[in-house]
């Protein structure tokens, strides 16, 4: 006897790696995705892709995007009120009205969707670094120094160079500037001058020179385990990331000591418990003289999900499902407990170095390990995404330099 298939809307600036996964897991998967790259589409019932909905890219939406996931979400619920779950990938972090308005307006039609993402008030303390750390410093954790400013002249007037000037609320590496003295601040300012209209959306921060690394957990609101602990890659240059601090993949797992695994690890399950976050979500720090700084949490499933998979050869989307019943959690425990580490798994994402051709994109979607594969007939303009790059091998370093041997193969068909 067949076994029915469960329906899920995932909605994201790049859901293509949630949704294979859950297709793998027998879900019917209906998305909303920002790019609409081509290797989404074998995986989903129906999409609506933003760009092509409204005929646009990445630089002409980016401040409102997050009002479009959401605007696209109601309109293909409101065509499958009977869906049975919804995941909200990276978009709404910080957007909470806009996540209160979609999960308000998609229950009028379907009062019996789960939402399987934590609820809006855990999202808000999650993303509230300042709580965060007055817990971490109450735990007897160190933080880096953090100051919130009261007016534009705390800034003007900061001296502890370098430091860093983002976003109270700031995610995958966008409105993160560090501060390396006076000229830069000024330069800076004045950059950020029509953004900085509310002083207090903003944070001036030590800067924590060092590896970044970070930690995917899961947990049912109770019960916490943690996934695994990744090497984070950061605003790589041979990647073309466009911005210092732009996220650009990770190494799964990472090597690094086992008592900078073990503080990573308490720190994170300490903050997911005490939270109370439910299913998966992940856990940034960098490790400064052997010592993990707590740089944000991501309430949600993180970049680095599809390299943990396969790094251990386990389905997580679905465990992130079933961790929102508690009944569930010894089932989650014993998949995670008999998931052997397979190989070591790098993601790395290619940023293009300048406008990429028709004929440039079909020949790098032809390659090996390549997935978010851009449509060759919609323009990639430079700093652009053009794929993401996912290969395993048995050590750190085959797999990461496996990895940087497709990019070099990338850049030989960009360069002929």
């Amino acid at each position: 006897m067949s076994h029915k298939s469960k329906s899920v809307l995932v909605i994201g600036f790049n859901i293509r790696p949630l949704a294979f996964s859950l297709f793998k897991a027998n879900y019917d998967v209906y998305a909303v995705d920002f790019f609409g790259d081509l290797d989404l589409f074998p995986y989903v019932k129906d999409a609506i892709i933003i760009t092509e909905e409204l005929n646009t890219n990445y630089d002409s939406i980016k401040e409102k995007y997050h009002q479009y996931l959401v605007e696209f979400a109601i309109k293909i619920s409101n065509k499958y009120p009977k869906i049975e779950y919804l995941i909200i990938g990276s978009g709404l972090d910080d957007a909470f009205d806009d996540r209160k308005f979609l999960l308000e307006e998609i229950r009028k039609k379907n009062k019996y969707i789960l939402s399987v993402n934590n609820d809006l008030e855990v999202v808000m303390k999650a993303r509230n670094i300042k709580g965060i750390f007055e817990i971490l410093v109450k735990n007897g954790y160190k933080v880096p120094e953090t100051n919130f400013p009261k007016s534009i002249e705390d800034i003007k007037n900061y001296k502890g160079f370098p430091f860093i000037i983002k976003k109270f609320r700031s995610s995958g590496g966008i409105n993160i500037f560090k501060i390396d003295n006076r000229d830069t601040l000024e330069f800076t300012l004045k950059l950020l001058e029509s953004k900085i209209e509310n002083v207090s959306d903003w944070v001036i921060q030590e800067y924590i020179e060092g590896i970044p690394v970070s930690c995917t957990i899961i947990s049912d609101g109770i019960h916490c385990k943690v996934i695994s602990i990744n090497r984070q890659i950061i605003g790589e240059k041979y990647l073309n990331a466009p911005r210092d601090f732009m996220y650009c993949g990770n190494v799964v797992p990472a090597q690094i000591g086992s008592r900078i695994k073990d503080l990573i690890a308490n720190i994170s399950l300490l903050l997911a418990k005490g939270l109370k976050l439910q299913g998966i979500n992940g856990f940034d720090f960098v490790v400064r003289n052997q010592y993990p700084y707590l740089m944000e949490i991501n309430p949600r499933i993180p970049g680095s999900i599809r390299a943990s998979e396969l790094a251990f050869n386990i389905n997580l989307l679905d465990l992130h499902v079933k961790s929102f019943n508690s009944e569930n959690w010894n089932e989650i425990e014993n998949v995670l407990s008999s998931g052997n580490f397979i190989q070591f798994a790098t993601k790395l994402i290619v940023f293009a170095p300048t406008e990429l051709s028709e004929s440039e994109l079909v020949k790098i979607n032809k390659l090996e390990y390549i997935h978010d594969k851009s449509d060759p007939e919609n323009p990639v303009q430079k700093f652009d995404p053009v794929c993401t790059i996912l290969f395993g091998a048995r050590d750190f370093s085959a797999s990461y330099f496996g990895a940087l041997k497709i990019v070099d193969k990338i850049y030989d068909i960009i360069s002929e």
